[in-house]
């Protein structure tokens, strides 16, 4: 790989890492949904993602950037870090509070 695509590929990682980070968002919000809504109708709780694929995507993603970074210094090119290639922040979902009995 030459500098110019070591620099479009760090580019395209940083856009995709932005895109899973939305994603991964999303997905907190339908698991919140369906585990409210499973309150009263339980089946709707085997809809719920527990795989955490966009955050798996998301290590890889990182780990490329970093074997990119390597390659770019060892080939000594000048390719700025990307802006932003921090995961998605973990959110903190609350437990489901229990009816009473």
């Amino acid at each position: 790989m030459d500098c110019s695509a070591i620099s479009a590929e760090a580019q395209s990682n940083s856009q995709r890492i932005q895109e899973l980070g939305s994603e991964e968002g999303g997905k907190v919000a339908q698991n919140v949904a369906a585990g409210v809504a499973g309150l009263f109708i339980p089946v709707l709780w085997f809809a719920m993602d527990f795989q955490g694929a966009a955050g798996k995507e998301v290590s890889a993603l990182q780990s490329r950037q970093q074997y990119l970074a390597t390659m770019a210094d060892q080939k000594g090119c000048a390719v700025a870090p990307p802006a932003n290639t921090a995961a998605a922040p973990a959110v903190a979902i609350a437990p489901v509070p229990q009816l009473a009995k």
